[in-house]
């Protein structure tokens, strides 16, 4: 589930660029909170790492950390580390403005989107000027209970504020996220790019229809269109906010897209009638159970040698100890509850068991972020599923 976190002059040419901004006051406390974040993640949490791998039994936790390339250990260590660096002042300070800028950017974010509600209201409800000929079925589905939580510590979650597009548009996206330097993201990373680099990770060259569940807004079908500009490009989402503010900026800027509220697991798609699946920051926000139920979904609309591509936080067994201590403190404090559980399992022997073959993982930025796992369902399934 994602939202567009950037409007350019190029992409919104069509009749979506807007002639307005947030109050210089709103833009101003928005810089801060960037800045913040730059600076935690750029300049303590390095001290931090230091003040931890400092200590004795850390330096010894970290080295069977980094045998244990299985994660067979993992939880019992994870929790070891984790006591070692909030005891430690420079972790504890590094947290905290983290903490403090993931609530803020709503705490202030909000009120400097409402500052100028009319303009942004009107920006939403505008039509559009030259449609691109994309669709948008809204079904009013319920929701399962797992969905029903304020993701990323937003108010009300996915559906708690009319205005979360704007809001991520025009302030936290280009002020904050721009930043890098959160959850898994790494100072300085640009998270546009990232996208692009992972659409670029499908190994063919051509593919006729791709499909995103949990697609959110259009920002990974904008990529996606980069790459293979041809591709028809589905998604699905619960989320009827989300997939709305995505219709119209994919129609907005003249990008076909046809938008679905489903739940991913129960898509509704034909058998065998896609042939690349993408999946981008989707599945640290299941539960595990559910990411087995997604990818036996995924394999049955697959055609036969058919791709996919996913992007998410990398799992705990191929990173350094800290890191798996920072990964490991999003759970708890940033409004992600299976964060955790999904970085202990893997995701690479989920496929496997839907019955995907040449099945493989690999880092593609610093930090491990974005972490690549990509798949193929093989062209004579049965034979694969038997052997």
């Amino acid at each position: 589930m994602t939202f567009l976190t950037t409007l350019d002059d190029k992409a919104l040419a069509n009749g979506g660029k807007p002639d307005f901004s947030l109050s210089q006051r709103g833009r101003s406390a928005m810089e801060i909170l960037g800045s913040l974040q730059k600076f935690s993640s750029g300049k303590l949490r390095p001290a931090a790492r230091a003040e931890f791998e400092a200590d004795e039994t850390a330096a010894k936790l970290s080295a069977q950390h980094a045998a244990d390339t299985e994660g067979k250990d993992g939880r019992e260590r994870i929790a070891a580390a984790r006591l070692i660096a909030r005891s430690k002042p420079m972790f504890r300070l590094e947290r905290f403005i983290q903490r403090y800028v993931a609530e803020e950017v709503f705490n202030t974010g909000i009120p400097a989107i409402e500052e100028r509600r009319p303009m942004f209201e009107a920006f939403v409800n505008a039509p559009i000027a030259k449609p691109a000929g994309g669709t948008l079925e809204l079904t009013g589905i319920e929701a399962p209970r797992y969905w029903e939580t304020e993701w990323h510590l937003e108010p009300g979650g996915w559906e708690g504020y009319d205005l979360y597009g704007p809001l991520f548009a025009f302030a936290v996206g280009p002020f904050v996220f721009s930043k890098g330097g959160y959850a898994a993201v790494g100072v300085g990373d640009d998270i546009a790019q990232q996208r692009i680099k992972t659409v670029r990770q499908f190994p063919k060259a051509h593919y006729e229809r791709i499909y995103e569940p949990g697609c959110g807004g259009a920002t990974t079908f904008r990529a996606l269109n980069t790459v293979f500009p041809d591709a028809e490009l589905v998604g699905s989402d619960l989320s009827a906010g989300l997939l709305k503010g995505g219709h119209r900026m994919a129609e907005s800027q003249g990008l076909k897209a046809h938008l679905k509220q489903r739940e991913i697991t129960r898509t509704g798609e034909p058998d065998a009638s896609f042939d690349g699946v993408i999946t981008y920051a989707l599945h640290h926000e299941l539960p595990p159970k559910e990411n087995a139920k997604l990818f036996e979904e995924m394999y049955r609309i697959l055609k036969p040698g058919g791709d996919i591509v996913i992007s998410d936080p990398p799992p705990f067994r191929v990173v350094d100890l800290f890191h798996a201590v920072v990964l490991d403190w999003e759970t708890e404090n940033r409004g992600e509850p299976f964060f955790s559980a999904v970085l202990h399992s893997s995701l690479e022997q989920q496929l496997k068991d839907a019955g995907f073959t040449n099945v493989e993982g690999y880092a593609l930025g610093q930090d491990w972020y974005p972490w690549i796992t990509r798949a193929t369902k093989p062209v004579d399934q049965q034979l694969e599923k038997a052997a």
